[in-house]
């Protein structure tokens, strides 16, 4: 088993406020995994299939903070420009799933933020929109971990958050595999998920990771009374034997 074997995946409820459900089952169409702009910039976005001429809509914060969005068809391998400067990215969604990989990068051929393999929609930033209040906040959503190898099992499975820049992240995996919980809002703790700190590990339940499972991670994102703005991304890893 390899490395690329095992796929981040968003889950079916991804808010972008505090009133909607989150959580839910696995969104196999929906990615989670991307880099952020290293400063102020805009972006393009290329397919490695003629065929791909769908829509792309790009969401992040402008220089300002506020969110920002622009929707421009693709054109197959040819690059298609972005106008609009952002400083951090959100999200990308397509108007239908493509037949090769898009990649969003830095203008002019740059550094690459996000891509999108074929039959995906989207990619994401988790915790949208999500400010510090007037007391301290705490925020859980939940992404996935799948097996996607054909017939080989990760034996002695354990998730673990390996980076947290800003500090303000724990991890829980969920209490079974393959679930679907989720909670009334990201606000509400999820049910029967114990939280750990960087460097923790965690046991997949049962131990193993066989093929075509997933393992739900939820996240806790707490901003203490008023804190400052933070535009930093976290790290889980996955690890195990298939030996």
């Amino acid at each position: 088993m390899l490395a690329s074997d095992l796929k981040t995946y968003q889950s079916a409820n991804m808010p972008e406020d505090d009133v909607s459900a989150s959580g839910g089952a696995i969104n196999a169409l929906g990615l989670i995994e991307f880099t952020d702009l290293p400063a102020n910039g805009t972006l393009e976005a290329v397919s490695d299939n003629a065929a791909d001429t769908m829509s792309l809509t790009i969401t992040g914060r402008d220089p300002g903070s506020a969110i920002a969005s622009e929707t421009l068809a693709l054109n197959g391998t040819t690059v298609v420009p972005f106008t609009t400067t952002l400083k951090n990215f959100l999200k990308a969604a397509l108007a239908a799933a493509p037949a090769g990989t898009i990649t969003i990068r830095l203008a002019g051929g740059g550094a690459t933020v996000a891509t999108i393999a074929p039959g995906k929609t989207s990619v994401r930033r988790m915790f949208f929109d999500a400010s510090s209040e007037a007391a301290q906040t705490v925020r859980f959503e939940k992404l996935f971990v799948k097996n996607e190898h054909a017939i080989d099992t990760l034996n002695s499975a354990a998730i673990k958050l390996t980076a947290d820049p800003s500090a303000s992240i724990r991890i829980g995996a969920a209490p079974a595999k393959d679930d679907t919980a989720s909670v009334a809002d990201r606000k509400t703790v999820p049910a029967s998920v114990t939280f750990v700190d960087d460097g923790i590990a965690q046991n997949v339940p049962g131990g193993t990771l066989a093929a075509g499972e997933a393992i739900g991670i939820w996240a806790e994102f707490t901003r203490g009374a008023g804190a400052v703005a933070v535009w930093d991304t976290f790290s889980v890893e996955i690890s195990g034997s298939s030996a």
